[in-house]
């Protein structure tokens, strides 16, 4: 389902070295990845919605957002910490399009992370800006895991090229390996070395939420910090250290 709500002040500070500020367009998120922190913790626990299904629209945020940043110092904004922004409402509502918009021209730094596809869609907004660093989340190399763990989201090979199309646009780009799947860590290594120059990796920080379905499916070592060490360390082999954090 989707619902419509309104915000009077959209701006939240951001709990990540990466950004000052967070933006998030929507509550909820149809990618409906398994391990997702944000259907248990922030907006979207209170709407008991259905996770990856049910979604909420900030619908005023471009008629708010001006007078939120007169109010505030200046930083640079997360495009969005909670939700992904350019999920497949985007597609419709463009509400991340014209907040980007309203960003850029105010001459804001921006960090961006999705999934999507969709952002190529924006890249004429993209090239305008002047401090801008995007992510491209790719979790594992493996389809059978993306299907299970990211069911809405695009297929890995899909968010492969967006990157590429991104570093030819001359965008600042980068992959967010996190959390670690089930992966082949040298076949995802190499895959992401001919594209990009760095590469962050994040472990699997919240479990419990996926502990049934991995034991279930016999991926139960990836529940573990260890797995998460042995994969930064082929990455850290195939990438210089520095271009891995």
């Amino acid at each position: 389902m989707i619902y419509e709500t309104t915000v009077k002040n959209p701006i939240t500070k951001s709990g990540i070295p990466i950004a000052d500020y967070a933006i998030n367009p929507y509550i909820g998120c149809t990618f409906g990845c398994k391990y997702c922190f944000a259907q248990f913790i922030g907006a979207f626990k209170y709407k008991k919605g259905q996770w990856g299904k049910d979604i909420w629209i900030r619908k005023n945020i471009p008629q708010v957002l001006p007078k939120s940043l007169s109010k505030i110092s200046r930083g640079r904004f997360f495009i969005s910490s909670a939700c992904d922004p350019y999920q497949h409402i985007e597609k419709k509502t463009k509400l991340t399009r014209e907040i980007l918009r309203i960003l850029i021209s105010c001459w804001i730094p921006v960090f961006i992370m999705t999934k999507s596809t969709l952002i190529l869609r924006d890249l004429d907004l993209l090239k305008e800006a002047k401090d801008l660093v995007v992510n491209i989340t790719i979790t594992s190399d493996r389809e059978d895991v993306r299907k299970i763990l990211e069911p809405g989201g695009p297929s890995f090979e899909e968010r492969l090229k967006t990157v590429r199309k991104l570093k030819e646009a001359g965008i600042n780009t980068g992959v967010f390996v996190g959390p670690v799947l089930p992966m082949n860590p040298e076949k995802l290594a190499y895959s992401l070395k001919k594209i990009v120059d760095r590469v962050h990796l994040d472990p699997l920080n919240y479990p419990n939420q996926v502990r049934a379905l991995y034991k279930k499916l016999g991926w139960e070592s990836w529940l573990y910090r260890d797995k998460f060490e042995q994969v930064k360390e082929t990455f850290e082999s195939i990438f210089k250290k520095k271009n891995i954090n």
